[in-house]
């Protein structure tokens, strides 16, 4: 595997699963720009913790029951993965499945830039079943 794809896979353990904000700034530069986030706050590791703290208050159990990493691509600078998470949604109590892609740009070991894209049609229709 390649050692960019590895980060993120730590990443995704650590900071996804066992929900240790303390330790954003091991895997993310502190310059980060999270494109997933709003466009006022995306820069920069305060904005990416609170964008994690939004995420964690919305899907209450996101480091169990799973997020399964299907498959990554990686090259020099890059690295794309291919999720499916299963959570309970905190506002309806419901269990939902999420298959999202992220793409991350790498320096030295770290996120420098983050963009994702998922699912949201399945997940709304989940939502609303």
């Amino acid at each position: 595997m390649h050692p960019n794809a590895d980060t993120i896979a730590e990443l995704v353990e650590v900071i996804w699963r066992r929900r240790d904000l303390d330790a954003l700034d091991r895997f993310w530069s502190a310059d980060c720009v999270n494109h997933a986030a709003g466009p006022s706050d995306r820069r920069g590791l305060d904005a990416l913790a609170r964008y994690h703290r939004s995420q964690f208050a919305a899907f209450v159990d996101f480091h169990a029951p799973t997020i399964d990493i299907v498959q990554q691509v990686a090259d020099d600078d890059g690295v794309a993965t291919h999720l499916v998470t299963t959570a309970t949604h905190g506002p309806t109590g419901r269990s939902v499945t999420m298959t999202s892609m992220r793409f991350d740009r790498m320096r030295g070991g770290k996120v420098v830039e983050h963009w994702s894209v998922a699912d949201q049609a399945g997940l709304l229709a989940q939502l609303q079943a």
